[in-house]
């Protein structure tokens, strides 16, 4: 029994470690999503600028494409970060049905035992009503 209450402590702790993996992912992803905010705010406002001069304009049109290359760097990352997130959660979804299963194993098994143990102890009584009734 306590290599099974091991057993399950464990498949715990592999449990709490993937749910810590899960958030710091979705928050990885949540980071990067304000990013392409920002950079889109940016272009937005850029876009919008009145331009007096051929010099502001085209310094609008330079903002504009150095910030193209970081949008797409961006996209790249959030892809790569959600089907990481995925992955992690496929497995602590796994993992979660492992825990589940051994913790109900575990607690079946107390059952059992405690089952077993109340009906040696109705025995014993049993045998020592009789040793007294026969006296």
């Amino acid at each position: 029994m306590k290599k099974l209450l091991q057993l399950c402590q464990k498949e715990e702790k592999k449990l709490h470690q993937l749910s810590q993996q899960k958030v710091s992912s979705q928050q990885r992803i949540g980071e990067i999503s304000s990013q392409q905010q920002q950079l889109a705010q940016m272009v937005t406002e850029y876009h919008h600028q009145q331009c007096a001069s051929a010099l502001l304009m085209q310094n609008s049109v330079q903002m504009i494409s150095a910030i193209a290359p970081l949008q797409k760097k961006l996209i790249r990352q959030k892809i790569l970060l959600e089907q990481e997130h995925l992955r992690i959660d496929k497995i602590w979804r796994n993992q979660l049905g492992r825990q589940q299963g051994i913790k109900w194993f575990y607690q079946n098994r107390l059952q059992q035992q405690q089952t077993h143990l109340n009906k040696q102890e109705q025995k014993q009584m049993d045998d020592l009503a009789c040793r007294y009734q026969r006296k």
